[in-house]
C-alpha cells in the first residue's frame, strides 16, 4: 500500500513557518519571473549578480592554488573559522581603508562565513533565542526574515517610505521596539534594495533606542555594498559611529558587521563572505558556523586574500576594480531615463539597484508593470513584492507599484535596456 501524501504536514514546524512566509510569500511568483528572465532574447535586470569578469587577482591566485601541486593543501578543508591569511587580508583592509575603525585582531574579531547569506544566518543563530524579537526595516533583502524565525525569532517591521527618502522614522522604531524583547536591529548601508545610504543621524536614533535594552540589543550591519557607495563622504563603517556613540553616551551597544566577497569582488558565485565584531560575539559565530558549513571554499579564500590585499584606497575608479564608479554612472544614467519617461524614481547612493514607481505609467501593481515590459521591451525586472514582510494587499498603492533595477552591469546592457524601456506603452 502506497505512503499517504502528508503534503507539508511532513515538514517540521518551523520549516513549515519559513516556507510559508518566506521572502513575504511572494517565492513563487519571484521563481516564474526570474525563468523567464533567463530567456536569451531578454535583458536580465532582475538579480544582483555583475555581468562582468571579477577581480583578476582572485581569480588568478585561486587558479593557481587549485593547480600547482604545491599548494594542494588549499583544496583541502580550511580552519572553520578561515584562512590565516584571508582573516588577515580582512583585518587589514578595514584598518587601512577605514582607520577610524582601529586595530582589528583577525584571530578574535573576524570569522570566514560561506557566503554573506550565510553570514546573516549565523549572525541570527548565534544572537537570537526563540521569543526574541528582531526589528527589520521594510523594504529589506528578502533572507533576514527566515533568518530570524529559523532561530525561533519574531520580526517586527519597521516601514520606509519612498517619500520620505527611505529614511528611518525614529517614532515608528520607538513602536516597534521592546526593551525586554528586541534583541537585534538591522541595519543595510547601503541598501538593498534602495540604495539609501545611512545618515549619522539614523544612527544615532538607532543607538539611542538600542542603549535602553534591558537584554543587551545588538546592532547587526550588513555592508554587503561598501564598496559600491558615491555618497559624500563615502561609505562610512557603522561600528565607527556605534563606538563613537558609546563614548559619547557612556553606553554599550554592540555592532556586529557582515562584508562580502562577493560585492568587494564581483565573484557572486565564489560564497565567501564574513563577520566582524566583538570577540564575545565572534566566538559564538565561529561555532554556529562551523555546524553548520564548516568552512568556504579554500581556494576562493586565498584568492579573495589576494585580491584584497590590493585594495590601496576609497578612490571609485580603481578600487575594487573601480565598479563604484560604474554603479554610479550607470544609477544616473538609469534614474535620469526613467524620470524622463515618467516614473517616480528614488536616486541611489550606493549599491547595485535602481528602484522606481510605475503608477505614474498608469500601472495598477508591479507584476502587470513587469510582466507589460518583459512583453513589450524584452526588459526583466524585479517587482519589489519581494522586499516586504507583508502580503500585496497590504502594501500601500504606491508600494504595490514599486519595481527594482540591477545596474551591475556594463554600460551596452544598461544603454540597451534604457533603449528598449522607451518603447513601452502606458497603461490604460
Amino acid at each position: 500500500m502506497a505512503a499517504p501524501d502528508c503534503g507539508d504536514a511532513v515538514l517540521s514546524k518551523r520549516a513549515q513557518l519559513v516556507a510559508g512566509k518566506g521572502a513575504g510569500g511572494h517565492v513563487a511568483e519571484w521563481k516564474a519571473l526570474l525563468e523567464e528572465a533567463e530567456r536569451p532574447v531578454n535583458v536580465n535586470l532582475t538579480q544582483g549578480f555583475p555581468d562582468f569578469e571579477g577581480s583578476r587577482t582572485a581569480r588568478f591566485e585561486a587558479a593557481e592554488a587549485i593547480m600547482r601541486l604545491e599548494s594542494q593543501r588549499l583544496n583541502q578543508y580550511s580552519p572553520l573559522v578561515g584562512l590565516s591569511s584571508l582573516m588577515d587580508s580582512i583585518a587589514n583592509l578595514y584598518t587601512r581603508l577605514w582607520p577610524k575603525i582601529g586595530e582589528m585582531d583577525a584571530a578574535k574579531n573576524v570569522v570566514v562565513t560561506t557566503s554573506g547569506t550565510e553570514a546573516i544566518s549565523v549572525a541570527m543563530q548565534t544572537l537570537v533565542s526563540p521569543g526574541d524579537e528582531v526589528i527589520l526595516f521594510e523594504p529589506f533583502f528578502p533572507w533576514y526574515a527566515p533568518g530570524v524565525r529559523l532561530a525561533g525569532g519574531e520580526v517586527k517591521l519597521v516601514r520606509l517610505d519612498m517619500e520620505d527618502g527611505f529614511a528611518i522614522d525614529r517614532t515608528r522604531l520607538l513602536e516597534a521596539f521592546d526593551p525586554k524583547r528586541t534583541k537585534m536591529i538591522v541595519l543595510n548601508t547601503p541598501h538593498n534594495p534602495t540604495g539609501r545610504v545611512l545618515t549619522r543621524e539614523e544612527v544615532r536614533s538607532v543607538h539611542e533606542v538600542a542603549s535602553t535594552s534591558e537584554i543587551g540589543c545588538v546592532v547587526f550591519s550588513d555592508e554587503a555594498y561598501e564598496g559600491q557607495c558615491w555618497a559624500p563622504g563615502g561609505h562610512e563603517k557603522v561600528q565607527t559611529m556605534v563606538e563613537d556613540l558609546n563614548a559619547e553616551a557612556c553606553a554599550r551597544v554592540k555592532c556586529l558587521t557582515m562584508g562580502t566577497a562577493s560585492k568587494l569582488c564581483s565573484l557572486t558565485g565564489w560564497r565567501v563572505g564574513w563577520l566582524t565584531g566583538p570577540k564575545e560575539i565572534i566566538k559564538g559565530a565561529k561555532a554556529m558556523h562551523g555546524y553548520s558549513t564548516y568552512c568556504a571554499p579554500s581556494p576562493f579564500q586565498h584568492g579573495i586574500a589576494k585580491a584584497l590585499d590590493g585594495f590601496e584606497d576609497l578612490d571609485p575608479d580603481t578600487c575594487f576594480d573601480g565598479t563604484g564608479a560604474l554603479m554610479r554612472a550607470n544609477a544616473e544614467k538609469v534614474t535620469s531615463a526613467m524620470r524622463a519617461m515618467g516614473f517616480k524614481v528614488y536616486k541611489p547612493e550606493g549599491g547595485y539597484f535602481v528602484v522606481a514607481d510605475c503608477s505614474p505609467l498608469g500601472f495598477e501593481t508591479n507584476m502587470e508593470f513587469c510582466r507589460t515590459l518583459l512583453d513589450e521591451c524584452q526588459v526583466a525586472v524585479a517587482p519589489m513584492n519581494m522586499f516586504y514582510g507583508r502580503p500585496p494587499e497590504e502594501l500601500s498603492p504606491s508600494e504595490r507599484c514599486l519595481v527594482r533595477l540591477a545596474i551591475c552591469k556594463t554600460e551596452p546592457v544598461i544603454d540597451e535596456a534604457i533603449a528598449r524601456m522607451k518603447k513601452l506603452k502606458a497603461a490604460n
